[in-house]
């Protein structure tokens, strides 16, 4: 078991700095791109593996069949500082009734801030206009997950997105799969899951252009090293990018304090010769339990473009 664990161990670590940074030539190309965002200060911090990991009210928006057994039932709120002054967040419940049926909903909302409108000059300068316009998202999605087999569970969300960018909008209807699979270790979970599967219900222009919507097809494994530690990686492959390995490590220090850490891939897209581009792709985060209350915090490094904050508050009950 030991060299298997360490075996184990190394390979996560060499996956994840496998040479997945290269920019895709098609990157920028689908709709709706904020769906691809991370709302969850714990799995923020985890690099964003979280598909492996069960009994985890956190997968509520990553994969729907981990929320099976998630304890007792919770209401979440994230709170995200994002890049060039966005923000955005996430209002989550999670009813786990019992051994074979769970039930999620959640609502998420992203807001770009005040972007400087310019115009083109004849000659192709930009031209200043002193006006200001922005860019929203509002995503609402129900779930429910349900018991197969020993081995097996299965879960699935509806959802539906509205997203506006200055006096435009679009809307789109979309539903998540997963299965979580319990393999015959009871400490090595496998979880697979497809996000972001539909079609758009309204459109941007007149024309009716169908933008792509950015699904993403994730697999990820979890293993509980030890008692204290607990180790994930998921392989992840979304619309007109290339696949992003992502490591994710979750120690509970005690009782109450857990420590976290992560790393993602493709974090040469965010190499611009800056200071801090040797820290792009890591993430660090903390856990704090006190009683019924969940505190996490996460911070994440994209290079040159700048840090990212999230703060999830949890109450369980």
């Amino acid at each position: 078991m030991c060299m298997r664990l360490k075996t184990l161990l190394a390979s996560l670590w060499l996956i994840s700095l496998l040479p997945l940074a290269a920019q895709n030539e098609n990157a920028g190309t689908t709709g709706f791109d904020t769906l691809k965002l991370f709302y969850n200060a714990r799995s923020t911090a985890m690099g964003g593996a979280v598909n492996g990991i069960p009994k985890n009210p956190d997968a509520l928006t990553f994969n729907p069949a981990a929320i099976l057994e998630a304890g007792s039932h919770s209401v979440s709120t994230t709170f995200m500082d994002h890049l060039v002054g966005s923000a955005g967040g996430s209002i989550n419940y999670v009813y786990p009734k019992n051994r074979f049926v769970a039930y999620g909903a959640s609502l998420r909302y992203w807001n770009s801030g005040s972007i400087d409108r310019t115009e083109i000059s004849p000659t192709g300068e930009l031209i200043e206009t002193g006006e200001t316009f922005g860019a929203n998202n509002l995503t609402a999605s129900l779930t429910t997950a349900r018991f197969i087999s020993p081995a097996l569970d299965l879960g699935a969300s509806l959802k539906f997105t509205f997203d506006s960018i200055d006096d435009a909008s679009a809307s789109a209807l979309m539903i998540d799969v997963g299965i979580l699979h319990h393999t015959v270790n009871e400490k090595i979970k496998v979880g697979l899951s497809a996000r972001n599967i539909g079609f758009q219900t309204s459109h941007y222009s007149s024309t009716k252009h169908s933008e792509k919507l950015p699904s993403v097809y994730s697999a990820g494994i979890s293993m509980q090293m030890t008692e204290e530690l607990l180790g994930a990686l998921d392989l992840s492959k979304a619309s007109a990018e290339n696949f992003v390995a992502r490591l994710g490590l979750d120690y509970r220090l005690n009782p109450a304090l857990s420590l976290r850490g992560g790393f993602r891939s493709n974090a040469g897209d965010y190499y611009m010769g800056g200071a801090m581009a040797f820290t792009s792709g890591l993430s660090l985060g903390l856990g704090w339990n006190v009683k019924d209350f969940v505190v996490d915090y996460a911070v994440a490094s994209y290079g040159d473009l700048g840090i990212t904050n999230q703060l999830t508050l949890r109450y369980n009950y």
